[in-house]
């Protein structure tokens, strides 16, 4: 079996991101989508290629989709599913997820990504890196059916 899946979950703005930025910057083989903030919008990241997508928009245009007050661009999370899968089948020594979240769970957003990295993990030998928010983590934990062996918790 592979290695257990690591999980970094904390409160809203606490510094994951910015912890899975130095991460990436100081191991080999690190690939995945991050989501920083900039300028007060989430971007979308993906480390590999460096490239930064627009992804948290006005409520204006462009096909969307909304969680609470936020907008989300449909085409960025389209990208990004694509960019999970390639880096995953590539079979970098580290991938990071940033994040699963209410969307996720409403099998919208990176909810395809996930579904086939999580079914297909034990084919690779890739360390999976998920982040997911304190107030969900029992949820998607159930939601996606990874039992307590299976995961554990990532100080960074």
């Amino acid at each position: 079996m592979n290695e257990k899946i690591k999980i970094v979950s904390g409160k809203i703005q606490t510094g994951k991101t910015t912890k899975l930025f130095m991460f990436a910057n100081s191991h080999k083989s690190v690939d995945g989508i991050l989501q920083p903030i900039v300028n007060d919008k989430r971007k979308l990241y993906h480390i590999s290629s460096r490239t930064i997508k627009e992804f948290e928009i006005d409520d204006q245009g462009n096909e969307k989709i909304n969680i609470g007050r936020y907008y989300f661009s449909i085409e960025s999370f389209n990208w990004a599913n694509e960019k999970i899968i390639d880096s995953f089948n590539k079979t970098p020594e580290w991938l990071i997820l940033d994040e699963i979240g209410k969307l996720e769970l409403d099998e919208k957003g990176f909810h395809s990504s996930i579904n086939k990295i999580l079914g297909e993990r034990k084919n690779k030998s890739t360390n999976i890196i998920l982040v997911i928010r304190d107030y969900l983590l029992d949820r998607a934990l159930d939601f996606y059916k990874i039992n307590n062996s299976e995961y554990e918790i990532m100080n960074l």
